[in-house]
């Protein structure tokens, strides 16, 4: 399940590398060979148990609703937000959270934006934060930098937004003065003298983009550094994404690329509908808040952001996750080849700080472990070719049969 390093960055498994040996026996771990020739470790389904859960592809429903659209839209966004580590290297991904809706702001703008951008007919946004592992996510931090990037209808709606916006925020505060960016003549921005926060923002195209940076000193120039250099590597971030036009939203589909139909529903039959549940909404305008979002599909942009640190800790490529998938605290992830996702797999699988082993389903490539919470979390990694899966549940039985189901998705999903 995700969790977390000892320098607070959330990582997909402990950090440490395979060996050729343990490569080896994961290869070879419940497989079946006939003599002069490696078969599959594919076992007879229908001795497997999968209790209430269903173990066939559910057909993708037809999208027949504008919020689903939204947030569809929203975590194809996240494929158009700068990684923060472009910014500077020391910086990790933090609080990626799609923003679907006007009133998502809230705790990531002024709440003076809420209404603007209700008014001007926001479509999507996307928003991450980038800070230093060790200090992050906090308020009066050493140093951040988050990006947040909103799409309006049109480069008109864009640019009005934004200087309202920019007017409105500007004015909750007498202390509150100026600042401008060179190189940068259309942004507009303020800070408070002796606080060490700087907020931009400008319209680009049919986007909002706004950055809010934080130092360890009021110190403008280095402030107003940071802000230049995150719109330097956002803005051309922004131009290769391709936004889905106005009248083709209501035809996202859930599940292009499959990723969902390979996964466990929450109700057997019926699909799982795309939502996202916010933790600490009210937060202080710029530092976020945490999310968790269920029926989603995001690129390998959005997957680096969501789980920073996994490919290091898995020994793997930093562009080897192509695609991450959740269904209610489950997690799928395609990977460009099956060896990235074995080491996937065992990196995920590893024992870990709080975490304890118990009995492995009757699946091939899975492992089972417990997670010591206040309320234990049962957790399965199983991997099949280049798919590697995580599913919970609240109790072992109900985890075995939830791993049994979702190898048999993978299985006649290939």
């Amino acid at each position: 399940m995700l969790r977390s390093d000892r320098s607070g960055r959330v990582t997909l498994g402990a950090l440490a590398f395979l060996v050729i040996g343990m490569l080896i026996a994961v290869l070879l771990w419940g497989a079946r060979t006939v003599p002069g020739r490696a078969t599959s470790a594919d076992i007879d389904l229908s001795t497997l148990d999968f209790g209430e859960f269903g173990a066939e592809s559910i057909t993708e429903p037809r999208n027949d609703k504008d919020k689903y659209s939204r947030l569809i839209e929203s975590a194809r966004m996240s494929e158009a937000i700068a990684d923060p580590r472009e910014v500077d290297a020391s910086l990790v991904p933090k609080l990626p959270v799609p923003l679907s809706r006007a009133a998502d702001t809230t705790g990531i703008l002024a709440d003076v934006a809420v209404p603007i951008l209700s008014r001007y007919g926001m479509l999507a946004g996307y928003s991450v934060a980038g800070c230093p592992p060790k200090n992050c996510p906090t308020f009066n931090r050493p140093w951040s930098v988050r990006t947040t990037v909103l799409r309006l209808p049109d480069d008109a709606a864009a640019k009005s937004a934004a200087t309202e916006i920019e007017a409105a925020d500007f004015a909750l505060n007498p202390a509150n003065a100026p600042v401008t960016l060179p190189e940068y003549p259309g942004v507009q921005g303020h800070w408070r003298p002796n606080v060490p926060t700087l907020g931009m923002m400008l319209a680009h195209g049919p986007f909002v983009v706004a950055i809010f940076v934080t130092f360890p000193s009021p110190d403008l120039g280095e402030l107003s550094r940071l802000a230049a250099k995150a719109i330097a590597v956002e803005l051309p971030r922004l131009d290769r994404f391709q936004p889905t036009p106005v009248a083709d939203l209501p035809k996202l589909r859930f599940d292009p690329d499959g990723m969902l139909r390979r996964m466990v529903h929450t109700t057997r039959g019926e699909w799982s509908y795309p939502y996202i549940t916010k933790f600490q909404p009210n937060a202080i305008a710029g530092d976020g808040y945490y999310m968790e979002p269920s029926g989603l599909v995001f690129g390998p942009i959005g997957s680096r952001q969501t789980l920073p640190g996994a490919s290091e800790a898995a020994g793997i490529a930093d562009d080897a996750i192509e695609s991450t998938a959740t269904l209610d605290r489950d997690w799928l992830f395609r990977l460009r080849d099956a060896g990235a996702a074995r080491r996937l797999a065992k990196s995920e699988s590893a024992y870990g700080q709080m975490q304890t082993p118990m009995a492995d389903p009757p699946v091939p490539d899975a492992k089972c472990l417990r997670h010591e919470q206040i309320v234990p979390v049962y957790y399965c990694v199983v991997q099949d070719g280049r798919y590697v899966a995580v599913v919970n549940a609240t109790d072992e039985k109900t985890v075995h049969q939830r791993a049994a189901a979702q190898y048999a998705l993978l299985v006649r999903n290939r």
